[in-house]
């Protein structure tokens, strides 16, 4: 039905003129011609409307919608714009124009389309909703779920509302949340290839790797055609150390889609968990492929492993600091090949480096480096020198640490108030990962480490960054423990945390920077893994190639970090700083 046609401002006395049912009836019959399918009839119809009224907004919003049915946004979002001049108080226009000022990403301008939607009836679930995924689009997650949550309480029945709010709750980490949220969604729709593949997801990021497995699987089973489903059955696969099956899960998937960013990554580090080098190296070289992550580049010739005999190159960094430090372990066999070497790195590593491989030349990446002013030959990605050197397990360095610290600031911990008194010093780190880095899987709560703690004869020294001094107060006032705190800010002074490091005797982990700092310094480390771990760490071995002083402590079962305390109390006991030396 359509509403009788009335210029924006004018009273109930205002009388249609004969042009005023005449646009209404076109505005009716564009209605019906697109039904039918016939577009061009159904804009013709539009534009002699809007010639007759040019103010008509319901005739704009309809001009709109066709065009951003036929994918012309501009033409859209210049119709939704001219709807809500004309006709602020047009509800379905603001909405339309938000969704089309989100497709701009223009998100604040669209966030204020929504507010002056829910001004107009602040009760309506789909403004809260199209404000949910306004925000969602922005990034800004906990605006969103706020968002989503408001179009729940308003229809407790709207499916997609809630199945945003699970989703975004999940990502933001509200595990207990987003599993309610799931439970009631899939209570509703059992059948939902959606709702299964994104509570698959929930299973899969807190450790339910069977679980999470039982519902791609499901998903699959709903939506065949669904790549997305078929790729996570081989995650799930890969995180239950069912490698040979989740490697033909992503073949079956690469088989169709050769493109898929997602597998392909995934794929090449279930490879590198097996310890298959030379396939996982080569599949690794995939990542920066369509859709996968974004190379840094200097426009030289990527080096493929040229004789380098007189030649310059220079090692554009990637990923996080961690991975930077593991694959630093590879340049002391690029350097002795290379006639010259530039190493770009975070500028937080540039001392530790420049000291650690004084033939080469060190300076921070996110500052104009010095290549591009003489004669540079190739670039080689940091995580690409792995494939050139690391070929099989007897070519990794047997090293007693590839980074040397500052031996004037060793000495100063080692002879400092807070490690001096004590017969066995001991680094500690129990968080790990990012929020979407499996920080769940990868951290401990402090209190949980108390069997570790409560050994007697060791010094504890935090060595976890971010602000847990409330934490650690809590550990005094409760349990008489004392974790010592350095007083230098540990996640910016990486030279400072080396020197310190070194003069430890033992580091106890879990999967962090902290393990492979230790680990390249050649400092005794345990690290605390749980079921699912990282590519880096291997599928089962208690060590790894990377960093011969690292000894592994995994979980047995999924979640269960208590025997994995355990042991690590018990090894404790039995430490001897001069026999680790």
């Amino acid at each position: 039905m359509v509403t009788s046609y009335k210029p924006a401002g004018m009273n109930a006395a205002f009388t249609p003129s004969a042009e005023d049912h005449e646009a209404a009836r076109l505005l009716a019959q564009s209605a019906d011609l697109r039904r039918a399918g016939e577009h061009m009839q159904a804009e013709s119809c539009l534009q002699q409307a809007i010639e007759l009224k040019y103010d008509f907004a319901e005739a704009h919003l309809a001009l709109g919608d066709l065009y951003a049915a036929a994918g012309a946004d501009e033409d859209a979002l210049d119709c939704y714009q001219l709807a809500v001049h004309f006709s602020p108080d047009l509800y379905n226009a603001q909405l339309a124009l938000a969704a089309a000022l989100t497709r701009q990403q223009r998100h604040d301008e669209a966030a204020a389309a929504c507010h002056a939607a829910i001004a107009l009836d602040e009760v309506a679930p789909s403004a809260w909703f199209m404000l949910g995924n306004v925000r969602k689009a922005a990034g800004d997650l906990p605006s969103a779920a706020d968002a989503y949550r408001a179009a729940v309480r308003a229809d407790p029945s709207d499916l997609d509302a809630l199945h945003q709010l699970a989703f975004v709750e999940s990502r933001l980490g509200r595990y207990d949340a987003a599993y309610q949220n799931f439970q009631r969604l899939l209570d509703a729709v059992p059948d939902s290839p959606r709702a299964h593949h994104n509570f698959g997801l929930w299973q899969l990021e807190c450790g339910y790797a069977e679980e999470a497995l039982a519902s791609f699987r499901r998903a699959h089973a709903l939506q065949p055609e669904e790549h997305a489903s078929l790729a996570c059955i081989g995650h799930a696969l890969r995180d239950l150390a069912r490698l040979d099956e989740a490697i033909a899960t992503y073949d079956k998937v690469l088989a169709t889609q050769a493109d898929f960013p997602d597998v392909v990554g995934n794929r090449s580090q279930a490879l590198l968990m097996r310890a298959d080098w030379p396939a996982g190296w080569d599949a690794y070289e995939q990542r920066f492929g369509p859709g996968g992550a974004q190379a840094r580049t200097r426009s030289l010739p990527r080096w493929r492993g040229m004789p380098l005999s007189g030649k310059k190159i220079v090692v554009l960094p990637e990923q996080g600091i961690g991975d930077e430090i593991l694959f630093a372990s590879c340049l002391p066999d690029l350097i002795a090949t290379a006639g010259a070497c530039v190493v770009e790195c975070n500028a937080r590593l540039v001392k530790l480096f420049a000291r650690s491989f004084p033939k080469a030349q060190v300076c921070a990446a996110d500052t104009k480096a010095t290549t591009a002013s003489t004669m540079t030959d190739f670039e080689i990605s940091a995580g690409s020198l792995p494939q050139q050197f690391r070929r099989d397990t007897a070519a990794f360095a047997k090293h007693a640490g590839y980074l040397k610290v500052d031996t004037v600031r060793q000495i100063f911990w080692r002879d400092s108030g807070l490690l001096a008194d004590a017969r066995i010093r001991i680094g500690m780190a129990w968080r790990g990962g990012t929020l979407r880095n499996r920080q769940y899987l990868r951290s401990l709560n402090l209190p949980d480490l108390l069997p570790v703690l409560q050994v007697p004869d060791c010094a504890f020294i935090s060595l976890q960054h971010g602000d847990y001094a409330e934490e650690i107060h809590t550990l005094r006032e409760r349990q008489g423990i004392d974790l010592r705190m350095p007083q230098f800010n540990i996640a910016t002074d990486l030279d400072e945390l080396a020197a310190m490091i070194s003069a430890l005797d033992l580091v106890i982990t879990v999967d962090n920077t902290i393990a492979n700092l230790a680990g390249a310094l050649g400092v005794p480390v345990w690290v605390l893994l749980p079921f699912s771990a990282e590519w880096r760490y291997g599928l089962n071995a208690e060590i790894m190639p990377w960093y011969p002083s690292a000894r592994l402590f995994r979980q047995i079962r999924p979640r269960d970090w208590t025997p994995v305390i355990d042991r690590v109390a018990v090894g404790l006991r039995n430490f001897s700083p001069q026999a680790s030396a």
